[in-house]
């Protein structure tokens, strides 16, 4: 688990659609909810819980690039 709480795929989730503001990037997740299938939709409203929670100033803090799968 990462900081705030945000798992890997919520992570990796949040790279793809981040925008400017976190109020912006959970406008930008909201649209995209009827594309997702049913497990992205539950990784997309998890994320959004999380991001909704946080400040604008937390959010601007925290960098969201996904996972490297290259890694270890």
């Amino acid at each position: 688990m990462s900081i705030f709480g945000f798992t890997v795929e919520e992570t990796n989730l949040i790279a793809i659609y981040k925008a400017n503001t976190a109020a912006a990037t959970l406008a930008v997740i909201a649209a995209a909810l009827p594309d997702m299938d049913v497990d992205m939709r539950a990784i997309a409203e998890g994320a959004s819980r999380k991001l909704d929670a946080l400040t604008e100033q937390d959010f601007s803090a925290l960098s969201f690039a996904p996972a490297d799968e290259t890694e270890g």
